[in-house]
Order: C-alpha cells, then structure tokens, then sequence
C-alpha cells in the first residue's frame, strides 16, 4: 500500500488533464489539483497510516508480553496480542488490496497496463488475504477465540479503554475528532453486544465475523490515528518537532475519522443480520 501511495502521488504530480478550479485558463492541470485525485490520495495515505498504527500497537503488545518485567502486564498484553493479531493480518491485507486498487486509478487507463507498474502493486497485494489464513479464517478465530476471552471482560474493557481515551481529546482544535470517534466506538459496542447476546447461536456469529473484524479494526485504526494527532498537537503547541509533518498527521487523522470512520456505520447492520439469508437458497438456486 505504501508503495502504491508512493507511485500514485508522484504520477498524479506530474500527469497533467482538465483544468483544476483555479487552473490557468487554456492549460490543463496536475491532477494532483483536483478535487478527487486528493480525495484518492488522502483516503490511501490514510489508510496506509492507519494500517502501520495498528500493527505497531500489536508489535507492542507482542514485545511486552513477552520481555515485560510484571507477569500480569505480560499476561494483559498477550491478550492484546492475541486481540489485535487478527485485525493486523485481515483488514490491513484488504485495505492493502484497496490501496493498490487506487493507485491503479489515479494512474487511469495507464495503471491498467504494465508500463507504469501501477498493476504490479494490485497483484503483489491481491495474495495477502489469502497467505493470512484466509482472512474469513482470521475472523472466525476474532469471533470465536478472542471474544470469549474472561467472559467478555477483556474485550469490553479494551473498548471501554478507547471510549476513555477519546473523551479526552478535550481541546477545540481535535473536536471532531474525538466526535466522531466517539460515535464509532459506540457502533462497535452495540455489535460487540449483539454478538454476546446470540452466543449460543454459532451460525449468527460467524455470518457476521467478517465484517465485524472489519468495524473492530476501523475503529481500532481510528483510535491509533487520533492518538498520533493528539501527540502532534501537543508538540505543535510546544514549538517543537517538524511542524508540517506534525500538521499533515493532524489533517490525515481528521480526514480518516470524517470521511473513512462512518463506515462502520454500515458494517453494523451486517454484523447483526444473521444467517438465515446465508443458507436460504439451496445449490441448484445459487446457481440460478
């Protein structure tokens, strides 16, 4: 994903079509100054950070429980470990898939074919939901081995420890942030809830685990990315550190939790809708 950002950015630089809303008239614009190529860019470095945030907290939990001097904290963080090691793997592989997936298209009709590159990347990406496990796997193991973890107490109290932490991005300047972050962590308790509450039905679990390993994850990434702004704007108001780097975390952090963060929204109602749909149609109908 990375490397597809990387590419898109420096073709959607230098491509020049159309003219841009306050493009000199008679010439034609880097692509770069329209509106959606930035929608396009912003949405794949978003999502690239967002995907190194959570893999670098499950690199953390990893690394604690297993050098971490106090054998409860080992004991805590390896059940963190083991919590976040299926969001790292299956959404950060998918939203890879994504990523390289816009690149092609800010490249238009040139990604599509070999020159550029641009389709090397898609393809490179396309095997990593698959060398996961598959991801459908991981999220059977999110769902059934990790939830149940203490009765649901370790789950739930992770959560309550990203609600607590959002409401403290208390400063005028990261209100919509916390805002809509807040929302989102409500959206994922009420299907953590769901799921508790349909425990004894396994086919209702598992018709919903994939996108509920999506929405966990969403949220998941959301809260590493407003913890990251927060930081940059601690320092930003202290004069210290590089202040356009700091900004663009801001910016990026903003644009993730207003524009990509409601989705989850819609993963809800697919958590919850259960499996009747899933095993309504017998084989000669799917074929139908």
């Amino acid at each position: 994903g990375e490397r597809a950002y990387q590419q898109a950015l420096a073709y959607a630089a230098e491509r020049r079509q159309g003219r841009a809303v306050n493009g000199e008239k008679g010439t034609a614009s880097p692509i770069i100054e329209h509106a959606d190529v930035r929608r396009m860019l912003l949405t794949m470095k978003a999502y690239v950070e967002g995907m190194r945030a959570l893999c670098y907290a499950n690199a953390q939990a990893i690394d604690l429980a297993a050098h971490h001097p106090d054998e409860a904290t080992r004991e805590a963080n390896q059940k963190l470990a083991d919590l976040l090691t299926p969001l790292s793997k299956a959404w950060s592989t998918d939203r890879g898939v994504e990523v390289a997936s816009l690149g092609v298209q800010v490249h238009g009709g040139m990604g599509y074919i070999e020159e550029t590159g641009a389709a090397q990347h898609y393809r490179d990406a396309r095997i990593a939901p698959i060398y996961e496990g598959t991801n459908g796997i991981q999220a059977l193991d999110l769902v059934g081995r990790k939830l149940p973890y203490d009765g649901g107490a370790f789950v739930k109290g992770w959560i309550a420890g990203l609600r607590e932490e959002a409401e403290q991005l208390d400063n005028e300047r990261l209100d919509d942030l916390r805002d809509a972050l807040l929302d989102a962590i409500g959206v994922l308790e009420e299907a953590t809830d769901w799921l508790f509450a349909h425990a004894a039905e396994p086919n209702e679990i598992l018709a919903g685990a994939s996108p509920y390993l999506h929405l966990m994850a969403q949220v998941a990434a959301g809260s590493y990315l407003a913890r990251g702004a927060a930081a940059a704007d601690r320092l930003l108001s202290e004069g210290e550190g590089d202040a356009d780097f700091l900004a663009a975390r801001i910016v990026v952090a903003r644009f993730f939790m207003t524009q990509l963060l409601p989705l989850v929204r819609g993963l809800l109602p697919a958590v919850t809708a259960g499996s009747s749909d899933l095993f309504a149609l017998s084989e000669s109908q799917l074929a139908n």
